[in-house]
């Protein structure tokens, strides 16, 4: 415990503690990079005691997602709720694996001024992104080239830095449209904006789960399926139970009723029933990397394994 209480004071990290009675139950560390929307199976599993029933305490922390890869090898960190991050690391090498992929799509949205009706208004067009070869323009490039768009000779593309920057550009005008993700999508809205496209129903991605140590997975193998038997259960919580969900929501993220609702919709649209993702999740989430485009064996770098098992009712 020293140790861990080094490293987080080492890396100035926010840890957020959760202690259950009970001190039998076992001490886990799982990482996340901010407070986000993406936080809710985490949330309600440790609110609702599924981590407790499974025997598990949880400190749960926020700290960057490289620093929670690291935490993952030296086994200061027991899972990184990045799975994306995880799994771009296992294939750089890094001796950790993805096993559960709850959110596989995006959930950025392009959002324009009032006076763009349609997509082919973009045409000639600044749509702004946070960065180039970041999500923002992978989403926005799916998005646009399955509707006909070529984003490289239809529309400019300009970096334009965080979402409180582009919702600026399309309030003063300097920007036709933006990518943006809920809460911002909504806030721009009501400065006049519009959603022209989800762009999460495009572009399908490894955005948030479960990631830890090759080393836990072989050692500890009953402990991941506890976790990720935990995050199952509370992502059916969310379906069955939304006004509860929605209330862990607006506590969490401060936010009023309405947005929590929103929220909540795209959560609950997007979080897979059995954290399984798709081939072409995975594929999508090395895009940027040198890995991009090449023949992959996924096998080395994520293990979906418990997973079905959990899935098939083992």
């Amino acid at each position: 415990m020293l140790r861990f209480k080094k490293f987080l004071l080492g890396l100035l990290v926010t840890a957020l503690v959760w202690v259950p009675s009970g001190a039998r139950a076992k001490e886990i560390v799982v990482a996340t990079s901010a407070t986000v929307l993406t936080n809710l199976p985490y949330w309600v599993a440790i609110e609702r005691k599924f981590f407790e029933q499974a025997g598990l305490t949880v400190q749960y922390v926020v700290m960057r997602s490289d620093l929670a890869v690291k935490g993952l090898i030296t086994g200061d960190v027991d899972y990184n709720q990045s799975s994306s991050s995880v799994l771009r690391a296992a294939a750089a090498g890094a001796p950790v694996v993805t096993v559960a992929g709850i959110f596989n799509r995006t959930f950025f949205e392009l959002v324009a001024r009032s006076d763009i009706k349609s997509l082919s208004d973009l045409k000639g067009k600044p749509v702004g992104i946070s960065r180039h070869g970041a999500s923002t323009e992978h989403a926005l490039r799916f998005g646009l080239k399955a509707n006909g768009i070529d984003p490289d000779r239809d529309i400019k593309m300009l970096a334009v830095g965080g979402e409180p920057a582009r919702i600026a550009g399309l309030q003063s005008g300097t920007l036709a449209a933006s990518v943006l993700q809920v809460p911002s999508n909504l806030f721009a809205h009501k400065l006049g904006g519009h959603t022209l496209l989800n762009l999460g129903d495009y572009m399908e991605t490894l955005l948030a789960g479960a990631g830890t140590s090759w080393r836990k997975v072989e050692q500890n193998r009953e402990e991941v399926k506890n976790v990720i038997h935990s995050l199952m259960r509370a992502v059916e919580f969310m379906r069955e139970r939304s006004s509860e969900a929605k209330e862990i929501i607006q506590r969490k993220l401060g936010v009023d009723g309405n947005v929590a609702q929103s929220i909540l919709a795209l959560v609950v649209k997007y979080a897979s029933r059995d954290g399984i993702p798709s081939r072409k999740a995975l594929e999508n989430t090395l895009i940027g990397t040198p890995f991009e485009g090449k023949s992959v064996s996924f096998d080395k770098f994520a293990d979906f394994s418990i997973a079905r098992e959990l899935a098939q009712g083992k």
